[in-house]
């Protein structure tokens, strides 16, 4: 329930029911304020920029988790490619047809992250890191 939530377990679900709920809740607060607010420009604006901004952060989580890895294993190079090409093409379009501006800013975005995994991929696979060594610890000591 929501009574007992917890940030660190954010996404760590144990009953897909409380997915669901949490999705659920989502969707009504967010659809009743859109609709409070429709008639306002300025929302309108600051929800579809928020759209596209999400949408071209999509690959940052997997960037960082990469780089504290200090690896791409795993990871299908076919699918970073066509992610990329996909991008690139979905912001040629958007740059030719002049499309608002937070399309074309957000899809370049994109690409600079989709070629910042690409060059992940090409140095963990031809550079690998060596790995961190962990420290014993002492019988009477306590891990944290």
């Amino acid at each position: 329930s929501f009574a007992d939530f917890d940030l660190n377990y954010f996404w760590h679900w144990s009953k897909f029911t409380d997915y669901v709920q949490c999705v659920l809740t989502f969707t009504g607060v967010t659809g009743y304020i859109t609709y409070l607010w429709l008639d306002s420009s300025l929302f309108v604006e600051t929800l579809g920029f928020l759209a596209v901004f999400t949408e071209a952060m999509l690959g940052v989580p997997q960037l960082y988790r990469n780089y504290q890895n200090r690896s791409t294993e795993g990871m299908s190079i076919k699918m970073v490619l066509m992610w990329t090409s996909g991008d690139t093409f979905k912001t040629v379009y958007f740059i030719l047809n002049q499309a608002p501006f937070q399309f074309s800013i957000c899809g370049l975005l994109q690409v600079f992250v989709d070629i910042a995994i690409l060059l992940q991929v090409y140095l963990y696979s031809y550079y690998p890191q060596k790995p961190v060594s962990h420290t014993a610890h002492p019988a009477g000591t306590k891990a944290l």
